[in-house]
């Protein structure tokens, strides 16, 4: 008889002064105004909060910070990364919905305007088509919730809920995006490809790079000093600024909207960061210390 796994209780609930108390005594937080404290705390929950100090504990002791750090620091964290999310989410958006547009028009010229429902049109391997029919399902998901669009009512109405892969996309996220352009054949991932120009490759690890970096800020988590999974492909004169950190996935991004207002809008938007929160440390999200005019 397998033996029964033991875990350990789950950490009582604490009050704000509770919280307070431990930071200081468990943790060797500075906490110079408790009002102040207990403000910051109602309006960031202590346990995102604390994620922000991973690089400040103690090496000797990783269960207390190092001298001098207080709740302001790890705050001004949370707000530095704040800002950098709402800066970067409009360059992200101009590459998925530019990216909705090159493939819809590729694949509604290329095999019509319902082709895009045709299984033949795409990649015959077994992983493939079980994407196909993962995204279709998807597709139908968020036909029925989005319900209340004029747009879907529309063309459940007039076109007995057929949507051209035009009007498809609108429905589709970030990432059933992604798996349309992985399932695509290889001639038709090299042509939406070539409009960037680049090869099929570098755009599908761009994609995946910028639906991680998109789902992070998308969804409020930490992005500053995070490891991100998936990384672009960097052309042999952007080697040196490879890593796992978000830097690398916005050099990349320069390709597809640096020549657009919203690139020297989000620019801006860091150096302006930088001055406000002078706590934050841009190495730790990747960047170089010339990052720019690497940019």
């Amino acid at each position: 008889m397998a033996r029964q796994r033991t875990y350990a209780p789950v950490k009582p609930a604490r009050s704000y002064e509770g919280q307070i108390e431990r930071l200081i005594q468990a943790h060797g937080l500075t906490i110079g105004d408790a009002n102040r404290a207990r403000e910051i705390l109602s309006t960031v929950n202590y346990y995102r909060l604390t994620t922000y100090g991973k690089h400040l504990r103690r090496s000797d002791d990783p269960e207390r910070f190092a001298d001098g750090v207080s709740l302001d620091t790890l705050y001004a964290l949370y707000q530095f990364d704040m800002g950098l999310r709402h800066a970067i989410l409009p360059v992200l958006e101009f590459f998925e919905i530019q990216l909705r547009a090159k493939i819809a028009y590729h694949l509604a010229i290329t095999y019509g305007s319902l082709g895009y429902t045709q299984a033949e049109n795409f990649r015959g391997d077994r992983q493939s088509q079980g994407w196909f029919k993962d995204m279709h399902n998807k597709f139908r998901t968020e036909v029925r919730r989005c319900n209340d669009l004029a747009f879907v009512r529309h063309h459940k109405d007039k076109y007995g809920g057929k949507f051209p892969v035009w009007a498809a996309v609108e429905l589709f996220s970030f990432g059933m995006l992604g798996q349309l352009f992985a399932i695509m054949r290889e001639s038709d991932q090299r042509a939406v490809a070539g409009e960037y120009g680049m090869d099929a490759a570098r755009l599908s690890a761009l994609i995946g790079a910028a639906i991680d970096v998109r789902n992070i800020c998308a969804h409020y988590n930490r992005l500053y000093n995070q490891a991100i999974e998936d990384q672009p492909q960097l052309g042999a004169e952007q080697k040196v600024y490879e890593s796992d950190r978000v830097f690398p996935t916005i050099l990349a991004l320069r390709a597809v909207a640096g020549r657009e207002r919203i690139w020297q809008e989000m620019k801006q938007s860091v150096k302006r960061l930088c001055a406000e929160f002078p706590q934050a440390d841009l190495s730790l999200c990747g960047f170089p210390e010339n990052w720019e005019d690497v940019l």
